[in-house]
């Protein structure tokens, strides 16, 4: 795996994320009348491709979670599910799950589907393909959520999908409703060969066009089973990636909405006074991050093969003023592994204990009185090297000196993919479940993509996490993984920002805190101007 698609520019300018607060101009009145028509304008940074079963990008979320639909997705502030293609469904037994899909649900009105009704048969055919079973498997980013999980997806009648896991298998809801499980249509992968350029569902929304580097346009989808939505005509999407560019466009009112850098949000009070601010958590973790564990801790290079070495780094971290310091305080000190996705995340009451005399203490227990040199890697953007000077000043403080070595991005990548580096500063980020941040990242070897460990505890705990299905009890065993990663000090969890997303006062926008699904366009609406 090369360059990671989850750390891209343009998730750092305001998407994928839960609602905090909202200032400037007052939002109206929950009870407003909704009205039809309108255009509503924004920007993002390009999608590479608009596979949803291949792709890992929110771009292509933007595009697909209005031309697409799931069985279900989660709602709003990521609390429960909402029933989207699926009408009812059950779970019949801890393997079984029924679906029950709406009567009368077509696909959009353009070549090879022409309209026809979705069935069971689609939903199968999606599902198996987001697993890898048509293609080429190592194009299919997210099919660990189902691949080896399924024992059979049953289709009894057309509205009808049975799906039966091999063992237990918590986290399938909730990769179920990720915005990575959307419907597809064989007709329109077998017709194009893949979904890179085309997007046809039963989704709310027509893609009209696709301009790379330009724009994206999406029209309002006449047939969609969902009736009386959507409300507006189209979706215009501005190809942008320079911020000042962004929010400049955005005070010449030519963008309805716009993301925007905590540092921008004074000038924005200041010159468009009007303007609704909100600002909402993120799901990208900044992290400390010591050499990989590839075979066992005794294949570790020294000195990050002793764990007080390890400990003494989150010891030697003030979380607070790193925070303040790299991001003007706009964000959330982190503790654990899974970051603000309660219940699962821990709490400030497992916290590493910030205290530099104590790090030091533990640096003499391990053999290293007088500390010592180390590399630390990160990528050649502010976002990262900011925040890198400061964790090197700190570092400092105990003894530790470490050589800043800052790369192009796509190079970053490939030299920690290789898996031999002392120290990273990193962005971890993942999706929907807790299991998908820490299998992903701790898992055993074979599992693994982004990062390797090798705790066999780990291992056997999560392997026991994704089987339980009652939540409360998953929850321990999850916070439990998490305390154990602690004590391993493999990452030192820092922060994650806050984004902000401002819009004119007409905007009623429909905010969901996903981590890929920055636009949901099925129930936006603008009120006319007078």
């Amino acid at each position: 795996m090369k360059q990671s698609p989850r750390i891209n520019m343009a998730l750092f300018i305001g998407l994928a994320v839960i609602l905090i607060i909202i200032s400037g101009a007052a939002a109206f009145s929950a009870a407003a009348a909704p009205q039809y028509g309108g255009t509503f304008r924004t920007s993002m940074g390009p999608p590479r491709s608009l596979d949803p079963h291949m792709e890992t990008y929110p771009q292509t979320s933007s595009i697909t979670n209005n031309t697409n639909n799931r069985l279900i997705r989660w709602n709003k502030d990521m609390s429960g599910f909402e029933l989207d293609l699926a009408e009812s469904w059950r779970r019949i037994d801890n393997l079984t799950y029924e679906f029950k899909i709406h009567k009368g649900v077509r696909f959009q009105d353009i070549p090879p589907v022409n309209g026809r009704e979705l069935t069971s048969a689609d939903i199968k055919y999606s599902i198996e393909r987001a697993s890898g079973m048509y293609g080429k498997r190592a194009r299919f980013k997210h099919k660990y959520y189902f691949e080896g999980k399924l024992a059979n997806i049953g289709t009894p009648d057309k509205y009808t999908v049975i799906f039966k896991t091999k063992e237990p298998y918590a986290p399938f809801l909730n990769y179920l409703a990720s915005d990575w499980a959307a419907i597809v249509s064989k007709e329109v992968v077998d017709e194009f060969g893949d979904l890179r350029r085309k997007a046809i569902g039963t989704g709310p929304f027509m893609l009209k066009e696709f301009v790379r580097g330009s724009h994206i346009t999406m029209l309002k989808n006449p047939n969609y089973f969902r009736k009386g939505f959507p409300y507006l005509d189209k979706i215009h999407i501005k190809i942008m990636r320079d911020p000042t560019s962004i929010i400049s466009a955005f005070m010449a009112k030519e963008l309805d909405t716009a993301g925007a850098y905590f540092f921008q949000i004074p000038t924005i009070k200041e010159k468009a006074p009007g303007a609704i601010i909100t600002k909402r958590k993120s799901f990208h973790m900044w992290v400390l991050r010591t050499q990989p564990c590839t075979t066992t801790y005794e294949g570790l290079d020294a000195p990050f093969n002793n764990r007080k070495v390890r400990q003494a780094l989150g010891m030697a971290i003030d979380k607070e003023k790193l925070l303040k310091l790299a991001w003007g305080g706009a964000g959330t000190v982190q503790v654990g592994t899974v970051p603000n996705f309660p219940p699962y995340s821990l709490t400030q009451a497992d916290q590493i204990e910030y205290n530099p005399e104590k790090a030091k203490k533990l640096l003499a227990e391990a053999g290293y009185p007088d500390g010592f040199s180390t590399q630390l890697l990160t990528w050649s953007a502010s976002y990262m090297t900011r925040p890198a000077q400061v964790v090197q000043e700190m570092l400092k403080k105990i003894g530790i000196n470490a050589e800043l070595r800052l790369l192009e991005q796509a190079q970053y990548f490939n030299v920690i993919y290789k898996y031999k580096y002392p120290l990273a500063l990193h962005v971890m980020t993942a999706g929907y479940d807790p299991d998908d941040w820490i299998d992903h990242y701790f898992g055993p070897h074979g599992h693994t993509t982004t990062y390797k460990w090798c705790n066999p505890k780990v291992w056997e705990l999560n392997e026991k996490q994704r089987k339980i299905i009652d939540k409360d009890e998953r929850v321990k065993v999850i916070q439990e993984i998490q305390r154990e990663l602690m004590r391993d000090g493999t990452h030192t969890y820092l922060y994650t920002q806050d984004r902000f997303s401002v819009r004119w006062p007409y905007v009623h926008p429909n905010l969901y805190w996903h981590p890929n699904s920055p636009i949901m366009g099925e129930k936006i609406w603008l009120e006319k101007q007078k």
